[in-house]
């Protein structure tokens, strides 16, 4: 039916389109409008590149956080009319309350972009003392644990709000090479003729990295030694354990034997001593009564001696029947009768 109407059209108005010409009109319409529409979605793409976080009052920087900006705005190609919206949109609830404060009565949208970074600078960076910070930067030196790159990092933060113009780079080197901790890389640029910042920084780098590489073969080393010592005490104090060992269960054996050998040998001695020498006549002597020693009674000269014990004339408290029924009587050869603390009362008694 509907090919019949589009028939009778063409014959009525020849210059009516045909039926295939509607057809490929159709599909250039749909290609048309998909392609539109993937352009828009290619616009739509291109501005998520990169992601802007909210902005922290209290810790970050609003001067890195502007250049974060500048830098979305480029790549995004963001419009100079659109850069308010964008940063009250991405900036966070805290920063925009601070923002609408600062420009109370005015509200923050009726401001430039140039206008509102210059105010939130304006209080949160206020501008320091010049002297203050050029004291700060030549206060610093490098910290215990830090290396040549950080070191050298710190100073350029703490340089940039000093001014030095065209001295900078020669005050940082000045103060690069002073502050280094390590004595050793400090003469060396020390001696060094025509030493310009870069050429400072790479020596330095250069000779950090040679020290630490000589104190790792050093360690190394001493690693390797310590266990090679670690091996042999291990040894010597298995061989100490298995000799103690040993020694514990020989020491029964080796006592019993010592027993027997020293008996032996003390009844040897004895007869050795009781022999008489070729040529001698062999005198016995009883044991003194007066004294203990080994010789007659009767020429002794402790017979005149007054006992302790018993008070009674005629020998030594040793030899006193009532002592000794309850000590044994000592070795006089082992004992020196001068040295007796009775026998020298005795003397001084006989003396007076």
């Amino acid at each position: 039916m509907v090919t019949s109407s589009f028939i009778s059209i063409a014959i009525i108005y020849p210059e009516f389109p045909t039926i295939p010409q509607i057809s490929q009109w159709r599909r250039g319409y749909t290609n048309y409008t998909r392609a539109l529409f993937i352009e828009k979605n290619k616009k739509a793409v291109k501005m998520s590149i990169g992601k802007i976080s909210e902005f922290k009052v209290q810790s970050d920087d609003w001067s890195l956080y502007v250049e974060r900006l500048e830098n979305y705005f480029l790549v995004n190609n963001v419009k100079s009319e659109l850069r308010v919206a964008t940063l009250i949109t991405v900036m966070g609830a805290e920063s925009y309350e601070l923002l609408v404060n600062l420009c109370t009565p005015h509200k923050p949208s009726t401001k430039t972009f140039e206008q509102i970074t210059a105010i939130m600078e304006k209080h949160l960076k206020p501008k320091p003392s010049i002297l203050a910070e050029r004291f700060k930067f030549r206060q610093r030196k490098q910290k215990e644990g830090e290396n040549i790159a950080d070191y050298l990092a710190a100073l350029k933060k703490l340089s940039k709000t000093c001014e030095l113009g065209l001295w900078l780079e020669e005050s940082i080197r000045d103060q690069f090479v002073c502050g280094i901790s390590s004595e050793v890389i400090r003469q060396r640029l020390f001696a060094e003729d025509k030493l310009d910042y870069a050429k400072a920084y790479s020596m330095a780098v250069s000779m950090e990295a040679a020290e630490k590489n000589a104190a790792a073969v050093v360690g190394s080393t001493a690693t390797d030694s310590a266990v090679e010592c670690l091996a042999v005490t291990s040894t010597r104090q298995s061989a100490g354990r298995r000799a103690a060992v040993a020694r514990r269960e020989d020491r029964p054996v080796l006592q019993s034997e010592q027993r027997r050998a020293g008996w032996r040998g003390s009844r040897l001695a004895k007869r050795a001593s009781a022999a008489p020498a070729p040529g001698e006549r062999v005198r016995q002597h009883q044991q003194c009564g007066a004294c203990g020693s080994s010789h007659d009674t009767e020429g002794c000269k402790f017979t005149r001696y007054v006992c302790r014990v018993c008070n009674k004339q005629g020998h030594l408290q040793r030899m006193c029947p009532l002592e000794m029924s309850h000590h044994h009587v000592e070795d006089v050869r082992n004992v020196d009768i001068s040295s007796d603390s009775e026998g020298s009362d005795e003397e001084n008694k006989c003396g007076q």
